[in-house]
Formats: C-alpha cells, structure tokens, sequence
C-alpha cells in the first residue's frame, strides 16, 4: 500500500510539472499541439543526431528539397519547383537537375541556393564527422554543380543506376551554409575530394581546417542552441529531460503554397515535446487533458485504454504500417557468436507468434529479413524460424557444445581455452527486456546461460558504436524508398562507429548489395533482393522478430491523420478541432 502512495504522489508530481510547463506565464494564444517523447534527443542536426526522435523535429526545422507524401510512398516536391529530372547520362553517372523555389528563404531573408545544397553534402562527407549514418548514402552523389549567374539550378551528378538517386537529388535536410559555416571553410574543399581523399592525401593545413569545421559543426552550441533552417517552425526552447518547444515562424515563405501543397501546410502555431520516460505520468496526462499525442505505449497499456469506455470518450486511437522492424543483433566477431550454428539455436528458442499475441497484443507481424513485408520484393518463400528447443539443442550438439563439467551450462574449447556457453544481452526499452526475460528461461533449460544487461539507450549506443556487446535488443526505423541494404550490411561498414555493427558480410552479400544498388531492371534488383534475404535467413546474423504497429494515442481535441511515414503522423498537419 505504501509503495502504491508513493507511485500516486509521483504520477501527481510529474503532472504538475507538465502542466506548469503548459501553463506558466501569460495565457497562451493560438494551436499548442503537445507531444510527448519517451526520451530527450540527443541532438538536433540531422547529420549528427543519432536518435529517431530526433528526426521528426529536425524535419519541421529543416526541409529537404522533396519529401516522401503523407499517405503515400511517392516523392512531392517540396522546396523545388518539381521533382529532379535526368537530363544526362554517361558511362559511370546519372545527372538530376531541379529548381529551386525563388520564394524559399533563410531565416535572414537570404535565398535558399544549390551553394548550399552542396554545403549540407559537403558537411556530411567530412572526415571528422563522427555520425557516418549520411556518409554511407550520399558517397553515391558524384559531385553537385551550380551556375553563379543561377544559384537557384541545382544539378546533382549520381553514381549510374543507383537505386536511390533522385531521393540523393533532393531528399537531404538541407543546411544554411551562413549558419552553420560562416567562415566558409567547406568551399574550400570539393565533393570530389571529399569523397576519394584518405588522411594521407590532404596537406596539414586542409586537415586541421576539416578538423576545424567538424568541431564547430558537432559542438553542444550547433546540436542544441543554434538551429536553423528553411522550415516552418524554429527552435524556442529546450530545457533538457523536460521539453522542446518549436514556435511557428510568423513570416514563413512555404505558407503561400500550402493551399496547393499540402505538405507544406503548418497548423499547430507552437509544437511542444514534453520528455515522459514513465508510461504512467504519459497515460494520466492524456487522461488529464494536458498531452495531445503519445506514442511509446506499450500494446497492453494500448489495448487497455482502447477498451476502457471511459477513456475512448476522450482518446482516438490509431495503428498504421510503419517501415520498422524488430531484432536480435549477434556481435558475429565475438568467438562464440562466429558461428552460424548457434545463432540459429537461439533463434529457435524465441517463440515470435506467442510474443505477438501475449506481448505485442498482436499488433506486429514475424519477419525474416530487414525487408518489410510489405515490399514486392520481400521474400515470401521463408519461412519464420520456429520456435523449437529441440532444434536449438541439435544446432548446439552439432557445433559441438557439451556440459562436460556437468555445471547444468554447456561448454566448448575454442582457441585453447574451456569457454562456456554464456552471452549478455544489452536491452533498453520495456519491449526488450520481457523478450530478454523469456529468451534467457528457455536458454536456460538447454544449457545457454543469457544474461540480460539493462542500459540507458544513450549507453547502449556507446557500446554498439563501438562494438563492445555479445547481443543486443533493437529496432530499427527504414525509409519509405527502395530498401539500400549498404549501411547496415556491407562490409566497408563493419569497423567500430559503422552502422553494420553485427559484422556479417560475404563477398556474395557484398556484391548482391552492390547488383540491388545499381540494377538497371527492376526484375534483376528483385531477384538480387530475394537471395540477399535468403543467405541472410541461413546465416542468422541478427534474430529478424517483428515488424510492429505504431501505437497512437490522441486527444479528441485533434485531427490527426495516421501516416505510413514515422512516427504515424505529421505534426504540421494536424488540426485542432
């Protein structure tokens, strides 16, 4: 009874700290639309955030040239007159051209030009930028060029037949160079450059004036104060762990094409990111009235609130598709992990349909790959991993792990030392602990000792960049575009700080990664899709779970329309009633 007090005066607590966050000062005037955020941002720039709410915001702070629609997977112009056109080819490049918009300005009334387009590509490519999450994409773009007498004409030159080259063209945030590098230290340097250079190739002036910019570019005053860009709202407040508030701009240039674009409407006059890590204080203050949307819910507290009468009076509730997909990652460098035999053990000792239905309340669908299921391409031939003990005993037997000392843990020799059958897994989010839980009970039965580690997220990332973890519990977050498989599965990304933090690559996934990348027929990239997927499913290099429903919640005092787009909605979009 006394721990049920203290959780009351908690929840009472975080409220009132929520509701003096909404309330203070003077009485507010015009559409405060109040989200909440699981957790705060790391930081707010998009080439060097690493965290998924992260985007969302930057996306209403700095717009790309084109974006993907709301409703569809279909690219619209945003800042460009239409969407980039291939007006050349030659022998190894594509060349897009596009226009950008005469009204689209900076916050200082300068134009937004293809100058400084090709800083944002730039600034990406830089060899001190710690994030290589852009870099993986944008060594694609072979170069971008601008005519001074026009600065308006964009013309991005793209690796030939790459996949993804008219979303290279225009689908970046784009940066103001005056902002962000007022000592114009990258026109210095070249995309060409930039891309082919190693550290030996440049003088010790360049270097120090790379390092120099990065510096400048990754400071806490670029990633938290000075944020800037050509969207609708600007960045008014952020007190850390507690909230973000982004303020309309009151002479925005996009607000003369919303009637025809729709994508570029802005209703809410003031966007606030009230950070809730605890499910509790979130639920009772959309019951309170004092938060307009919440995502994050775990699918039984969900599906709790869509059931109760009460809250369906004053909540709506939504469950898009969303382009995610969960797993188990192996460190396949680790000894025991190396060796495709038991991983697929303990694939087979995770019961997915069971952990849907019980845990997820069915709002997710298995998967056997990183391809959605959605896609054309997604390969329907497999077959999830079945839940099975007895499969899992036979992989391990057959890669040779007995209990020779009778402990009740299997045990092996490997490079000349006796080595139990023991791995941590690195969970973070309430989902991953409950699957850690149950993994760890069935392991334990045949002899596999998992020992689930809980982290902070932030600290969990520092440990998968710099590939310090046996297992880890993710999800990861996809593009509505064509799937690239190269940042997280080729093998130029395997080294500490890449994105394939599993380490698995082949020379066959390589050159399948390479074949999807620059197909020239749809058929061919889909036949290299379905084999990529196939040796993926035998080797089991991550466990593939699930791709799960977004769960929403939202006032009634909302229109909101759900999306296939992340987080299920767009906040520029919604209405108040």
């Amino acid at each position: 009874m006394k721990w049920m007090e203290f959780s009351k005066i908690i929840l009472i607590l975080v409220i009132g700290l929520i509701l003096d966050s909404c309330q203070s000062g003077t009485k507010e005037t015009g559409f405060n639309l109040r989200i909440r955020l699981k957790e705060d941002v790391d930081c707010l720039q998009p080439i060097v955030s690493q965290t998924r709410s992260a985007t969302q915001i930057e996306a209403l702070v700095m717009l790309p040239l084109i974006e993907y629609s709301m409703d569809r997977i279909e690219l619209t112009a945003l800042m460009v007159k239409e969407l980039p056109k291939l007006i050349n080819s030659t022998d190894s490049s594509d060349i897009y051209a596009s226009d950008i918009l005469e009204e689209a300005v900076w916050d200082n009334g300068s134009a937004v030009t293809a100058l400084d387009y090709a800083f944002s590509v730039k600034a990406a490519l830089n060899p001190f930028i710690k994030n290589t999450n852009w870099k993986s994409s944008l060594k694609n773009i072979q170069d971008v060029r601008w005519d001074a007498s026009n600065p308006k004409h964009l013309e991005v030159v793209v690796a030939k037949n790459y996949l993804l080259a008219k979303e290279l063209s225009g689908n970046i945030n784009v940066y103001p160079e005056y902002v962000y590098d007022p000592e114009h230290i990258m026109q210095k340097f070249t995309v060409q450059d930039l891309l082919k250079k190693d550290s030996s190739s440049w003088s010790s002036s360049e270097w120090t004036l790379l390092q120099k910019f990065a510096e400048q570019f990754q400071s806490a005053d670029f990633c938290k104060k000075t944020i800037s860009g050509s969207g609708p709202y600007r960045l008014v407040a952020w007190e850390a762990g507690s909230k973000i508030i982004l303020e309309k701009k009151k002479a925005w240039w996009g607000e003369v094409f919303a009637s025809s674009n729709a994508m570029l409407k802005a209703y809410p006059d003031k966007i606030t990111y009230l950070i809730i890590p605890d499910e509790a204080a979130a639920v009772l203050a959309l019951k309170e009235g004092s938060l307009d949307i919440c995502t994050d819910i775990s699918p039984r507290q969900f599906e709790a609130l869509r059931m109760d009468s009460n809250s369906v009076s004053k909540l709506q509730f939504f469950t898009p598709g969303i382009f995610q997909y969960n797993y188990i990652d192996f460190n396949t460098r680790r000894p025991i992990l190396a060796d495709q035999n038991v991983r697929k053990a303990i694939a087979h000792l995770i019961d997915v349909p069971s952990f849907i239905q019980n845990v997820m309340q069915g709002l997710a669908q298995a998967v056997v790959g990183p391809i959605h299921p959605s896609r054309p391409y997604y390969n329907q031939q497999l077959k999830p991993i079945s839940f099975s003990p007895d499969s899992a005993s036979r992989w391990l037997n057959a890669a040779g792990w007995k209990d020779t000392d009778k402990d009740g843990i299997l045990d092996k020799r490997i490079q000349g030392k006796q080595t139990k059958l023991a791995l941590d897994l690195i969970v973070s989010s309430e989902g991953g602990k409950k699957l850690a839980l149950l993994l760890q009970e069935q392991a334990k039965k045949i002899g596999v000792n998992i020992n689930p580690v809980n982290k902070d997220f932030s600290l969990m990332l520092k440990d998968l960049n710099e590939l310090n973890f046996d297992m880890a519990a993710l999800n990861i977050g996809q593009q509505p575009s064509l799937y690239d498989p190269f940042q997280n599965w080729h093998s130029s990304n395997t080294k500490a700080g890449g994105s394939n933090r599993c380490g698995y690559a082949t020379p066959e996934t390589d050159r399948l990664i390479e074949m999807i990348r620059n197909s020239t027929t749809e058929e061919q990239r889909n036949q290299a899709y379905l084999r990529f997927q196939e040796i993926l499913y035998e080797a089991q290099p991550q466990i593939f779970l699930f791709s799960p429903k977004e769960r929403i919640i939202a006032s009634k005092r909302i229109l909101l329309e759900p999306s296939i787009r992340r987080p299920g909605y767009l906040e520029n979009l919604v209405k108040e009633r």
